[in-house]
């Protein structure tokens, strides 16, 4: 695999430095970006949100639009340009002394990594199996704002449940009340019209799939609200999940108690065709712009 760090393209595996902020502290953040027959998907709100958690983290350092030159070249080294892919960029804070005070001036050299690989996604009819975790989201840590490096509570409740045989994990925030899955955003469907996802201040990481369907799943005739949702809830109501990779997925929580919502299906088909329809229109505009 060809790789990109800090502005040099590797085929062969590259050290980190031993004194790595990212790799000793968790110190940074990072993007997933789905690419398809060569072209990043929403790369223009990967990149806000890229900027926007590097600037929360105080991480100075440019990542501009050029970085989408790195994407494609890496996507033609690695001969990808005709398949489905996953980019990761990688922004650490670099080398620094020893402890936890943040390097300053000359001492500051963050540390860009940008990958690429093959990414075959699941069926789009497939339901994602469900299970509660006992690993809690903290809704007032930063981590549940950004995409940080930090994504130890996340790996331990995936593996839990892995272990239980399902597919993701529901994360609990510090209340109780449902923040997300370890892997993206969850929504339950009320009605036939109707559906609700936890807002930001419950420990839902605002992702990309999540911002285009509150700001246009109307255009789908089904109207998503942010708040509150119970975990009991859950086993009363179709649900699916959002990431960059998996786009629109129905969901369904492990329980001898859990049943599909009646229509369930017919909605998310629905939803998942209007999304199908946005994302093509994105990466048609991502292509006459390249």
């Amino acid at each position: 695999m060809t790789f990109w760090l800090d502005g040099e393209y590797f085929a062969n595996p590259a050290a980190i430095n031993i004194a790595d902020r990212g790799f000793l502290l968790g110190d940074g953040v990072f993007e997933t970006i789905l690419v398809v027959n060569g072209i990043p998907a929403f790369w223009s709100a990967h990149l806000e949100r890229l900027r926007t958690a590097m600037a929360a983290l105080q991480l100075n350092v440019e990542v501009d639009d050029l970085t989408i030159d790195v994407i494609l070249e890496l996507v033609a080294r690695n001969k990808l340009t005709k398949e489905l892919a996953a980019v990761r960029i990688t922004v650490s804070r670099g080398p620094g002394q020893r402890g936890l005070l943040i390097p300053t001036g000359e001492q500051a050299k963050p540390t860009i990594l940008v990958t690429v690989s093959k990414y075959h996604p699941p069926s789009m009819a497939a339901p994602v199996r469900l299970a509660v975790s006992s690993f809690v989201r903290s809704e007032q840590s930063i981590s549940s704002r950004h995409k940080t490096l930090n994504y130890l509570d996340n790996v331990l409740a995936r593996n839990e449940v892995t272990a239980l045989g399902c597919d993701d994990a529901v994360m609990l925030n510090s209340r109780g009340r449902v923040a997300c899955v370890s892997m993206g955003n969850i929504f339950l469907l009320r009605d036939e019209s109707a559906a609700a996802t936890p807002a930001a201040h419950e420990g839902a990481l605002k992702g990309i799939v999540r911002g285009i369907l509150l700001e246009g799943a109307s255009q789908a005739d089904l109207s998503i609200e942010e708040g509150a949702i119970e975990p009991e809830a859950l086993a009363h109501g179709g649900l699916f999940v959002t990431n960059s990779l998996l786009g629109v997925r129905p969901a369904f929580i492990v329980s001898p108690a859990a049943a599909p919502y009646p229509e369930a299906d017919k909605r998310l088909r629905r939803l998942q065709s209007w999304y199908e329809g946005i994302l093509n229109d994105d990466l048609k505009q991502r292509a006459s712009d390249i």
